[in-house]
């Protein structure tokens, strides 16, 4: 009997193959399965995906629509889309008017609405009228941008995605007690000139709590979230962008006032442009919304409380003086300042940063059972 390494023959391991050397330290080819067979290595067909609209980095919030999709002809698309949607919702807004009506019974509806929505004389039924229909101006501007730019109306509000609620809430804390002084000054430096309380002055304070919040917000979202967004689009550069946008946002916002004062469209334009700042620097309309509606609901508690409803809506006759641009500027700067340095304390980020993919990773197969070198596992006496 012959010895071998292995021992006597009766000893020996079973004979194995040995290995493939083109496949010795590959791992195996993957087996030709249909697609329809129940394997890890059946092939499933990847639908593709599309492309975001979003930006793919870091943008500010004035340049919230430079995407990858971004074109030239959306801001128009979405300029011509404003007027088509707003009318319908403004419409709406005429409704609980005649509702109002109809319940009362007066014999000429159609006389009723139209006084209702005179400025000159307004009451309960024209002043809900006009919150709700510069309320309107939310759905009508978010879904511009939806529709033109594919870009959800969400980011119409912040960076973020949506209101930031905890800080809208600082920014009103912030705010009112700067604008408490402001209104009672401007109060006293020049008093109305009627003291009367207007008629049904309850239901007009409970529609200025409920209601001229969002007619404030209504505004700041087409005249700065809006503009600023769509005209910033335009431009490379954010600072460029921010002060061509900026200087849209306050002219239109000034001029939409229809006064022609050169103090009134001062003191408008400290609004917008303390706005504006505040959206660049804190990435969303949080600020603004704070400071137009703490402005808006302290003026008409007063003119409703003390006198001078009817004087305080801005139109073509309304003029003011250089003090009260003075004051505005005051009260407007240390109210930005105010804010920003919150927004500092608190990490407010200004910036959108997008979010990582995420999703399931393919991961090949590996048969935990299979060694490239079949030949290692022979075990040697």
């Amino acid at each position: 009997m012959t010895s071998t390494p292995y021992g006597p023959p009766d000893q020996r391991p079973p004979e194995q193959p040995d290995p493939d050397p083109a496949l010795a330290g590959y791992p195996p080819p993957i087996p030709q399965h249909s697609a329809t067979a129940l394997s890890p290595y059946a092939y499933h067909p990847v639908e593709p995906v599309r492309r975001s609209a979003l930006p793919d980095g870091p943008r500010l919030y004035q340049q919230m629509l430079r995407g990858p999709r971004r074109h030239w002809w959306r801001p128009i698309v979405a300029l011509l889309l404003i007027v088509p949607l707003a009318v319908p919702l403004m419409f709406a807004a005429v409704l609980p008017i005649v509702l109002l009506g109809a319940i009362e019974g007066v014999p000429d509806l159609a006389r009723y609405v139209a006084d209702a929505m005179n400025l000159d004389n307004l009451g309960p039924a024209g002043f809900l009228y006009l919150n709700l229909a510069l309320a309107a101006l939310i759905p009508t501007a978010g879904l511009s941008i939806w529709i033109a730019h594919r870009i959800r109306p969400r980011y119409l509000s912040s960076v973020a995605g949506g209101l930031r609620w905890k800080w809208l809430l600082r920014c009103v804390l912030v705010t009112l007690p700067v604008w408490l002084v402001y209104t009672g000054l401007g109060f006293l430096a020049q008093p109305p000139a009627s003291s009367d309380r207007p008629d049904h002055w309850v239901l007009l304070l409970i529609l200025v709590v409920v209601l001229t919040p969002l007619q404030s917000a209504g505004e700041e979202y087409l005249f700065r979230g809006w503009i600023i967004q769509n005209v910033g689009s335009y431009f490379a550069r954010p600072l460029v962008g921010l002060i061509v946008s900026l200087t849209v946002s306050t002219v239109a916002f000034s001029a939409a006032h229809l006064s022609p004062d050169p103090w009134i469209l001062g003191t408008l334009g400290c609004l917008a442009v303390a706005s504006g700042v505040a959206a660049w620097r804190t990435g969303g309309l949080e600020a603004g919304i704070a400071m137009h509606a703490v402005n808006n609901v302290l003026v008409f508690f007063v003119v409703i409380i003390f006198g001078g409803f009817e004087e305080s809506f801005v139109d073509t006759e309304t003029t003011g003086t250089p003090m009260m641009l003075v004051t505005a500027v005051v009260a407007q700067g240390i109210v930005l300042a105010l804010i920003l340095w919150q927004a500092k304390r608190q990490g407010i980020d200004p910036y959108f940063r997008p979010t990582p993919p995420t999703g399931p990773v393919y991961q090949a197969p590996v048969d935990a059972t299979w060694n490239p070198i079949p030949a290692l596992n022979r075990t040697v006496p």
